[in-house]
């Protein structure tokens, strides 16, 4: 709220927005509704983004509101890696060596 009442636009907040959290999925464990409107709420100019799209990024990081900003960046967790993508479990877990081969190569092919 003070970033926003004395006018702070040179702040950027970014929420990566996976919709996973350490033991699951955030709507069954932990629903956040929507982030948009609170940020909104303390009064800070909020953009939705793929997250994943260079250029949307790339505009909502050069874009100069007069007040704070919120960049919500809707993501998938582990895009591009078959056995990784949108699975909770791989948001603590670590990798096998032949895993995290399997995953430089699909990620090399995307």
């Amino acid at each position: 709220m003070s970033a926003s009442k004395y006018k702070l636009n040179n702040i950027i907040a970014i929420i990566d927005k996976n919709n996973i959290q350490y033991d699951g999925y955030t709507e069954i464990i932990m629903p956040l509704n929507s982030l948009k409107e609170k940020w909104q709420s303390f009064g800070w100019n909020v953009m939705e983004i793929d997250g994943h799209n260079v250029l949307e990024c790339r505009k909502a990081f050069s874009s100069r509101p007069e007040i704070p900003l919120c960049v919500i960046a809707n993501t998938i967790k582990g895009k591009g890696i078959s056995f990784m993508e949108g699975e909770p479990g791989w948001h603590h877990a670590k990798m096998t060596k032949t895993q995290r081969e399997q995953a430089w190569g699909e990620l090399a092919n995307d």
